[in-house]
């Protein structure tokens, strides 16, 4: 994605297109599909030195609550994700890693949650276990 994109979809999420928000959201579209507020505060604080800590967090409350990112928590770490489509993501408890698992659409998991007229905006499953590697490595 590029700064433009990031431009036009902040602006079309109502938010105002600052530097700092601009600076966040380039590095979270380069980060992959899991990061945390403190490594993208230590990647931007190169560059912006007077950014803080805090602002990175509050930048990722309002992308949060403008559905541009999720957030979820292992063990009590917060994690992000730019991934918004429905899927569970897997704790690996050996290395660490986070992997994103397909929920299939036409799913009778996500069908449960909107039974009885309720309607689903987002779920957030977070499975630990094992990753293939480390699975296979355990045998």
């Amino acid at each position: 994605m590029e700064q433009q994109e990031h431009v036009e979809l902040l602006r079309k999420s109502g938010l105002k297109v600052t530097p700092q928000r601009l600076s966040v959201m380039n590095v979270i579209m380069e980060a992959g599909e899991h990061f945390k507020a403190e490594e993208v505060y230590k990647k931007i604080k190169r560059t912006e030195p007077s950014i803080t800590l805090a602002t990175v967090y509050n930048i990722f409350r309002s992308l949060n609550d403008n559905g541009i990112i999720n957030s979820f928590e292992v063990d009590g770490t917060t994690w992000f994700e730019s991934n918004l489509d429905a899927h569970a993501n897997l704790f690996c408890e050996k290395c660490g890693t986070i992997e994103d698992v397909s929920i299939p659409e036409n799913s009778s998991l996500l069908e449960q949650f909107s039974l009885d007229g309720r309607k689903v905006r987002s779920a957030s499953f977070v499975l630990k276990g094992l990753c293939a590697r480390c699975s296979k490595n355990s045998k």
